[in-house]
């Protein structure tokens, strides 16, 4: 009974174009995350892909260990070396490639809180550089004292925040990592998840509605199993559906990205990425990964029972597939919206933009207790997808033939 409803939604021709467009967007989305790594040779040449990776991956484990206050100074006075033999900034540019992710951190902690200087770590010494980690703990305390935070954060809050800072694991390690920085720190990953929860509401909008629409209602309701393990069976091909799509997405995708640009720098610290130097969450990239893409699974899980359920109440596919694209599309612009942005930040879609929202500061109190708004998020829909699947099951299996 459970491999006839997986056959229904497959056999669908809408649902064959469906598969068909997440199968493109797969391959498009690791093109294009490819083509993003690029290394320049000292000829001017641009380097793209695994090409390019092979090249970073040469220049940039030169810097492989801890970075510790010698290897800063060090950094600092290649850096220098560079700049004073090579006055043309293009051509200063490619022989710091192999520094360029030090560089990068040196310019996020020393260009003060929440701004940015391409070329401060150019005039740094080595002196200051070698307290980075001091400097970013301080600029974060400096930043919650001002006149323009007070009232914005608790106590509590600000002592978590220092807290969370203070307890990153110091000196970071450090190794060539662009294949997790492909993956985990360009938009395309919570892109395609976004796309994956719209393709697959669409596939399972129609698993209750159908019945109706094929005037099989009736048929369905008054055989022996219809109201109940029938039922259970249509419950059971969504959760399949959406967990095999899902999974062999993000697994096709991980491995098209991580075989093309390498595993190294899976233990680095998410922070030595440029977009993740102020995130709260202090993860190695191979935790960044298995907490974004196991959220984005109870995210997608979530909204597909949704979708599911409206399909059941309403016994139509077109408001079922509403609801997959309302929640993973709307709350982004919803979010802009002042009042609405304390909001937001709890809604399903959340969980499929944690590689976008996990360096901001976005915090809520539980019991006493302040945490990272993504810890509470990833337990709290997984508890309502346990009680949204028995309210669905009752749901169906007592609706009424009309």
């Amino acid at each position: 009974m459970l491999n006839f409803e997986i056959k229904k939604i497959l056999v669908k021709p809408v649902n064959k174009i469906v598969l068909i467009v997440l199968a493109a967007a797969l391959i498009v989305g690791g093109f294009l995350t490819l083509r993003d790594v690029t290394y320049t040779t000292e000829g001017g040449e641009v380097l793209r892909g695994i090409s390019a990776a092979k090249e970073l991956k040469s220049v940039k484990n030169e810097w492989k260990g801890e970075l510790t206050e010698d290897v800063l100074w060090q950094v600092i006075e290649e850096n220098q070396k560079i700049l004073a033999e090579t006055p043309n900034l293009d051509e200063a540019f490619v022989k710091q490639q192999g520094l360029r992710d030090i560089h990068e951190m040196l310019n996020n902690g020393f260009a003060g809180f929440d701004e940015w200087d391409y070329y401060r770590a150019d005039s740094l010494s080595p002196e200051e550089a070698a307290g980075i980690y001091q400097v970013r703990v301080g600029s974060l305390k400096e930043y919650l004292s001002r006149e323009e935070v007070e009232g914005t954060y608790s106590e509590k809050e600000k002592e978590f925040l220092i807290s969370q800072w203070e307890n990153l694991k110091t000196p970071f390690y450090y190794e060539y990592a662009e294949g997790w920085k492909a993956l985990l720190d360009s938009q395309y990953l919570p892109t395609l998840m976004t796309l994956l929860v719209v393709i697959l509401g669409a596939l399972v909008a129609g698993i209750f509605s159908d019945e109706y629409l094929w005037k099989a209602d009736s048929i369905f309701f008054s055989s022996k199993l219809g109201r109940n393990k029938a039922v259970l069976s249509k419950i059971g091909a969504g959760f399949l559906i959406t967990t095999v799509l899902y999974w062999a997405s993000i697994l096709l995708f991980t491995i098209i990205i991580l075989g093309a640009l390498g595993v190294g720098g899976a233990n680095c610290p998410v922070q030595l990425g440029e977009s993740n130097w102020m995130s709260i969450y202090n993860w190695t990239y191979l935790q960044k990964y298995f907490f974004v893409t196991i959220g984005g699974y109870v995210g997608s899980i979530f909204i597909t029972l949704l979708a599911m359920t409206v399909s059941a109440v309403t016994r139509s596919t077109v408001i079922a597939v509403v609801i997959p694209f309302a929640l993973s599309c709307a709350p982004m612009f919803l979010g802009r919206i002042t009042i609405l942005t304390r909001l937001v930040s709890f809604f399903p879609d959340m969980l499929l933009r944690i590689c976008t929202y996990h360096d901001e500061f976005l915090l809520c109190e539980i019991g006493g207790n302040v945490m990272g708004v993504f810890t509470f998020l990833i337990p709290l829909y997984m508890v309502l997808c346990l009680v949204i699947v028995p309210v669905l099951y009752l749901v169906y299996k007592k609706a009424e033939v009309k």
